[in-house]
């Protein structure tokens, strides 16, 4: 497992943990921590051909985002590639910032998930950024033959201002889940470009009375293994990593259309 941590000087790193049955987990301390940037976090990643890219939300200074890779032979040596995906132009959707990435490896292609927004809700602390009483999130789609250079749709795949999504691969089908404030929502899609909301797939409760963060699924045939930030204050800023164990949907495929 890779995740994201906050030391006490309030930048954030990137760690590891390891497990032999996905419950109890062994903390291996940091293992991606580039010099000179505000934070790292949020990272995604996968295997391809014996190297491990990871994908990850890169701010250099303050909270405008974009997106960055590494790669590693073992999980714990990184080296960084920097900044691979970057704000569109203004006034695009995306052209304040781009993060929280969800990476899969088709065979052929890296498809992106990520959220992005052009402008920031008032109060936000970031003094520089453009704000709005309308202010939201959406959710982009990019692909990459190399994970360096990318072809994003110019419009966002969803919206309902959702963020810190985790997209997996359920038989032929897409499914979605996204953090919120009511606990991990889900969507599922035939193609991983429409997409269909589904609702709740797992409340929050009183280990997260604010809400579940970045959640993440692990899937195989019998079971949904959903890993998820337990929101412990409204904030958003002081979070446990919690699991619950889902029965997949009897027919994903009939959800998606």
């Amino acid at each position: 497992m890779f995740f994201g941590g906050q030391g006490k000087d309030g930048h954030d790193r990137i760690h590891l943990a390891t497990s032999k049955d996905g419950t109890t987990w062994k903390q291996e301390g940091i293992v991606f921590a580039p010099e000179g940037v505000n934070h790292v976090n949020d990272p995604s990643v996968v295997s391809v051909n014996d190297v491990l890219y990871m994908f990850y939300t890169l701010a250099g200074s303050g909270v405008t985002d974009s997106i960055g890779l590494a790669t590693s032979a073992d999980g714990r040596k990184w080296s960084d590639r920097g900044a691979v995906f970057t704000p569109s132009p203004s006034p695009a959707w995306d052209s304040l910032l781009v993060g929280r990435p969800s990476v899969i490896y088709d065979g052929k292609r890296f498809l992106l998930w990520y959220d992005g927004r052009k402008d920031l809700p008032p109060g936000a602390p970031d003094l520089k950024a453009p704000k709005s009483d309308h202010s939201h999130r959406f959710v982009g789609y990019a692909t990459s033959l190399d994970g360096i250079k990318w072809e994003r749709r110019s419009d966002p795949v969803f919206g309902d201002d959702a963020g810190g999504v985790d997209v997996f691969k359920s038989g032929d089908s897409f499914a979605m889940v996204i953090e919120s404030r009511d606990g991990t929502r889900w969507a599922t899609s035939p193609d991983g470009v429409h997409w269909k909301s589904q609702g709740l797939l797992f409340p929050k409760d009183s280990d997260s009375p604010y809400g579940h963060v970045t959640p993440f699924v692990f899937a195989d045939k019998t079971s949904w293994r959903l890993y998820f930030g337990a929101a412990q204050a409204e904030g958003w800023n002081q979070n446990s990593i919690y699991c619950a164990v889902i029965k997949p949907p009897p027919d994903l495929n009939s959800t998606t259309k």
